[in-house]
């Protein structure tokens, strides 16, 4: 059964599909003949934007309640936008990219992709899911074109690393398979961590009893926003570290600042301790937005470089 509907965009603050797609926030999408393709809860979905209209085409039954969650579209943009034009930087991220919305991405499916996406660039990545969801999960066909469901964590930790190791995913195997193994034993992992707050999620994924194997604190973070929305993740890598220092220092004290700037020319990297002190600093000048804000720094970044250097 396909089920096809169109949403009116004017109903909610401005929005672009593009953008979502580009962001690097989400894996296993592809545009094909200007239709975005690609699947959510184990839904393969066609979308277009043409102007204030969404054409949406779902290999089953995926209703516009469905399509507005999963693509943040009650999300109040303007209200956030407000919030983190706290200077030039913002205000240049959120003139260029304020359609930009964090996708409510599948639990699971957040946890395998970031799992996988360490130390890699994107083509990379998206070949690895490629490869992971064709072996374990399910084809789907839409317009002749055939597409997966994501990797069944089941199916994964029935699987052995030496199976994993042919998928690129080097040391990442071992995490994958452990992680796969605890999901699949605790059925109630995904609920339990939702009912928590972000502290103390992000805590049981790095180090508490529901830790999982291989996500350190970017991974759990990058987790948590995307898989979970909670929103006052702020994941951090070296790029990232690298423009908060340099946009923000007009808005963080002089020592903290001098510390930053110290630590990463210093050890050119991210330790845990200098992670965590940059995310509670990113937190208390963002708050509750600070998940947007690190998608603006992320996507804005380059530009600023650019301009900047």
């Amino acid at each position: 059964m396909v089920c096809e509907l169109t949403l009116d965009l004017d109903k909610y603050d401005p929005f672009s599909l593009d953008y979502c797609f580009k962001s690097g926030q989400i894996f296993g999408w592809r545009m094909i003949n200007g239709y975005w393709y690609g699947v959510t809860d184990s839904v393969l979905l066609r979308l277009r934007q043409r102007d204030d209209r969404l054409e949406v085409c779902a290999s089953e039954e995926f209703g516009e309640n469905e399509v507005v969650r999963f693509l943040g579209l009650k999300d109040s943009k303007r209200s956030i936008n407000r919030r983190l034009a706290l200077n030039m930087f913002m205000k240049g991220a959120i003139s260029k990219y304020s359609e930009v919305r964090i996708l409510r991405q599948d639990p699971l499916n957040a946890i395998i992709s970031y799992l996988c996406a360490q130390n890699k660039n994107i083509p990379a990545i998206e070949r690895m899911i490629f490869e992971l969801s064709k072996r374990f999960g399910d084809k789907k066909v839409m317009d002749g074109f055939s597409f997966y469901t994501f990797p069944r964590v089941e199916r994964i930790a029935c699987s052995n690393v030496n199976e994993l190791l042919e998928f690129g995913l080097g040391y990442r195997a071992r995490y994958l398979l452990e992680t796969s193994k605890v999901l699949r034993e605790d059925t109630s992992y995904v609920d339990k961590i939702k009912a928590m707050n972000y502290i103390d999620a992000w805590k049981e994924i790095v180090s508490g009893n529901m830790k999982l194997i291989g996500a350190g604190a970017k991974v759990a973070d990058c987790i948590l926003l995307y898989g979970f929305t909670k929103m006052e993740a702020f994941p951090i890598d070296v790029w990232v570290a690298r423009i908060y220092t340099m946009a923000f220092d007009k808005l963080i004290p002089e020592e903290e600042m001098e510390y930053y700037r110290n630590r990463l020319c210093l050890k050119g990297n991210l330790d845990r301790g200098l992670y965590v002190r940059l995310a509670d600093s990113a937190r208390s000048v963002f708050g509750e937005c600070s998940g947007y804000a690190q998608l603006y720094i992320f996507m804005y970044g380059r530009d600023y470089l650019r301009y900047c250097c």
